[in-house]
């Protein structure tokens, strides 16, 4: 039994796939099964992905009919016989030693989900911002990738990706039901070992599906109503931050300076109790 399922999604992606293949080919974990879903690809993605299988037998190929990325992904880690779970897109690719800190990571209980920094290349050339994935950064946005290393078991409690996200946005609904209803922890080592491809509008399915996010996240908050509650604590700091601020070493209602602070280096926590009249 594999420690680790890699789950390639593969629709049309000839031109990038060797790449992909060749960076989980070459990991310094080398504990894992390899799934690659063919699903539906018009290209000559099946004959490559019958090529590298003949020459590694961790490699399993799974052929469906077209059925997007969700559907593909779900069959796929319905098959798998590893402990933990890696989806990989197959225009993207990953550092020869990312399967092995990440699984470091989960094995030393630092997360239920390891993720990385990711570098961007293709289009753009640097890294990606990502805010730490906490739960309140990710009521806002997703703050990590698609590729992630997480428990099976942990996976098949959520339901798997949501049909309802189909065009967009499964990745960031599956982290949101691993926070928000399983409670579980999402870790990110501190090196970069994910490098996720920016293609042109024509090959990204994200960027042709960019209107409807909009109905997408309304979706998200009507599934996950805990993120209103950080909405709301954003919301109250703005009001705060409008009405009361600390600027220029002076404390400001309205932007009118009430109080100049003397000491710029105490602790101004707790201003109101301890601050002496001039």
């Amino acid at each position: 039994m594999p420690e680790i399922s890699v789950i390639i999604p593969v629709y049309n992606t000839a031109k990038y796939l060797s790449k992909c293949l060749d960076s989980v080919i070459g990991q310094t974990f080398n504990d894992l099964e390899i799934i690659c879903i063919n699903d539906g690809s018009t290209d000559n993605s099946a004959e490559i992905l019958n090529q590298y299988a003949a020459t590694d037998n961790r490699i399993k190929i799974i052929n469906q009919k077209n059925m997007g990325v969700v559907a593909a992904r779900n069959n796929a880690i319905a098959t798998a016989c590893g402990k933990y779970i890696f989806p990989l897109d197959s225009d993207d690719f990953i550092a020869p030693n990312a399967l092995e800190l990440l699984y470091n990571a989960i094995k030393s209980k630092l997360g239920d989900i390891i993720t990385c920094r990711v570098m961007l290349f293709g289009n753009q050339n640097q890294e990606m911002y990502l805010p730490q994935p906490t739960k309140y950064n990710m009521a806002f946005n997703n703050c990590l990738v698609n590729a992630a290393l997480f428990r099976k078991s942990d996976f098949l409690k959520t339901g798997g990706y949501s049909t309802d996200f189909n065009i967009a946005l499964e990745d960031y609904d599956l982290w949101l039901n691993f926070l928000f209803l399983h409670n579980k922890k999402i870790y990110r080592v501190p090196e970069i070992l994910f490098f996720y491809r920016i293609k042109n509008v024509d090959e990204s399915r994200n960027m042709q599906n960019k209107k409807k996010h909009i109905k997408l996240v309304r979706l998200l908050h009507k599934k996950y109503p805990d993120i209103s509650k950080y909405i709301k604590s954003r919301y109250r700091r703005k009001i705060t931050r409008f009405f009361f601020r600390i600027q220029d070493n002076k404390i400001k209602i309205f932007k009118i300076p009430i109080y100049k602070i003397k000491n710029t280096q105490q602790d101004i926590s707790c201003l109101g109790t301890q601050v002496k009249d001039k």
